[in-house]
């Protein structure tokens, strides 16, 4: 901040920061988004404006005085803080994705538009603090249950030059969520990305997943999510790169939803798995389930392997960088777990509480399906650590 000490500890309580999707942003990683913009603030000096739509307490702004810059806020508290440190013809407390236009924000139709910040992001339709989000209230052709996206849709209705911001890499890492960034993915590019940990923020909770400081260019080409796929993104603080169609996943290989309407709901060994989409939900949820409860997958002696195979990646796949995975779908090598389908199998009957209270004739059966013989008695540590051995190798 170039010299200047200010305060900017977190002045919200803790439930209006998860109705707003409040997190104040470390040092360095101010810093890096400065790093990304500065050619282009160089080169755009003399018509250039930087705005951060969604401010805060300003951290972004404090070494950019120098330049023609616009904060807003939604919050009068974090407003009257940047009041106290920048000028007040260019602060707007207002919610910025209503009636968003250039002149609302009194930036010239010809000026080079650099957006920059740590916009919020969270999903008010998620389970997560139920009741407690809010609602996204924002211009009709914004939405997005994400606040997140609908700001990023907000940079492209400005028509911003580039854009310079952070947000979680599942927006672009899940294809799903890749497609509901229309207007956007079809205007910028993403031009560099660099990933760090949601540990970094205080209070993003235990399941650490990737955000990316994102650099995009408006591009009348836009971006694929083939192009995403295969774009370089480096890690921060290493020289890491981490290109997402390097790994195999689950994805069209293991079902991780509900069966559809028509398609059999009643498991023929009483035996069921929560349905999830990533790892950190493989994770954070209920694994093998004794019931039905309208949000579980059917489990069959024929795909009971595959489950078997999520249980042990949610015991025991923890590499020092799982926050970089946490987002995908659950790693995978097919073939070799085609391989060792028996192994899998046998550490979920021997550990986990429901297949282990199954009716000994149906545990018979499953244990026949694998070729499994009940005089096996593996000791249950060398099983986990064979499993571990194939389970390094996915990283």
């Amino acid at each position: 901040m170039s010299g200047m000490e200010v305060n900017l500890a977190v002045h919200l309580p803790e439930s209006l920061r998860v109705q707003l999707g409040s997190f104040y942003t470390p040092q360095q990683l101010v810093d890096r988004v400065h790093e990304f913009v500065g050619p282009y603030l160089v080169s755009q000096k003399r018509s250039c404006v930087v705005f951060d739509s969604a401010g805060g307490c300003g951290a972004f702004m404090f070494a950019l005085k120098g330049f023609d810059y616009r904060i807003a806020d939604r919050d009068p508290v974090a407003c009257n803080f940047l009041a106290q440190h920048f000028d007040q013809a260019n602060i707007f407390c207002t919610n910025s994705l209503v009636g968003v236009s250039r002149e609302r924000f009194r930036i010239p139709s010809s000026a080079f538009l650099i957006m920059i910040g740590n916009p919020p992001y969270n999903d008010t339709t998620s389970e997560y603090k139920s009741g407690r989000k809010g609602q996204n209230t924002c211009d009709e052709d914004l939405y997005d249950r994400d606040l997140g996206v609908s700001f990023l849709k907000s940079y492209n209705k400005l028509g911003a030059d580039v854009v310079c911001v952070l947000h979680p890499l599942s927006w672009l890492s899940k294809e799903a969520n890749f497609a509901r960034l229309r207007g956007f993915k079809e205007n910028y590019r993403l031009v560099r990305g660099e990933l760090f940990s949601s540990g970094m923020f205080e209070g993003t909770g235990l399941r650490k997943f990737p955000i990316v400081v994102a650099l995009y260019e408006r591009h009348r080409s836009g971006m694929t999510y083939n192009y995403i796929r295969e774009f370089q993104f480096t890690v921060l603080g290493s020289n890491r790169k981490f290109v997402l169609c390097t790994f195999k996943t689950t994805d069209g290989y293991i079902a991780k939803y509900p069966p559809r309407t028509g398609e059999p709901s009643v498991s023929p060994i009483g035996v069921y798995y929560r349905s999830f989409r990533d790892l950190n939900s493989i994770k954070r949820n209920a694994s093998f389930l004794s019931r039905q409860d309208g949000n579980s997958i059917v489990v069959t002696v024929e795909n009971l392997y595959k489950y078997a195979y999520l249980y042990a990646l949610r015991a025991l796949f923890d590499p020092p960088d799982a926050w970089l995975y946490g987002n995908l779908s659950p790693l995978l090598d097919a073939g070799a777990l085609e391989g060792r389908k028996e192994l899998y199998v046998y550490y979920a009957l021997s550990s986990n509480g429901v297949l282990r209270r199954l009716g000994e004739p149906v545990r018979e059966k499953i244990r026949a399906h694998y070729g499994i013989s009940v005089k096996h008695n593996l000791d249950i540590e060398l099983v986990k650590r064979a499993i571990k051995h194939e389970l390094e190798k996915l990283v």
